[in-house]
């Protein structure tokens, strides 16, 4: 049952990581993307507090919860154009007393349940795009992550664009709920 539930997280994780990893080229654009004016863009500055994270596939609507009901997450934004996000599943356990003498196969399961990556970003007038200077996935540094960005009152809605992934064909939009501290 553990590693059934394992390789579901990690499937997940997948799925996330190449979502975001996506950014703009070749993909269509998220419906929801929005225009942000010069005051929002100004108005991300400052720390949110991840409050939902899911995927919603564009061809049968359907909406998944990824990493589950409530992920925990953090998204900075600096006045000088830094950022940084962190986001986990809200339950990692582990087997151990210190979870540096699990086996590897957990120990990738950690990996594959949270993300960070933080760098500069630059407004758009649809939202922001992330330059990756360091993440803990290898492969997204030096890359440009495109986010479209709305305000709902003191929730900013972020969507990355649409994307397909491997394993299914149908394009998917991830969209991240988050709550200004």
């Amino acid at each position: 049952m553990k590693l059934l539930a394992s390789r579901r997280i990690g499937f997940i994780a997948i799925l996330f990581a190449v979502t975001l990893l996506s950014g703009a080229e070749g993909f269509q654009e998220a419906a929801v993307g929005a225009i942000v004016s010069t005051e929002e863009a100004g108005s991300i500055v400052g720390t949110w507090k991840l409050i939902s994270m899911t995927y919603q596939d564009q061809t049968t609507n359907k909406q998944v919860e990824l990493w589950g009901a409530n992920p925990i997450g953090f998204l900075t934004y600096t006045p000088d154009g830094r950022m940084s996000a962190v986001i986990s599943a809200s339950k990692r356990s582990f087997s151990a007393s210190n979870p540096s003498q699990t086996s590897t196969e957990e120990q990738a399961s950690y990996f594959r349940s949270c993300f960070a990556y933080a760098g500069a970003y630059t407004p758009t007038d649809k939202g922001v795009i992330h330059h990756v200077e360091v993440a803990n996935d290898p492969a997204w540094v030096g890359k440009d992550q495109v986010r479209y960005l709305h305000f709902e009152g003191n929730r900013l809605i972020v969507t990355a664009p649409a994307t397909k992934t491997v394993s299914d064909p149908n394009a998917r939009v991830l969209t991240l709920v988050w709550e200004r501290l």
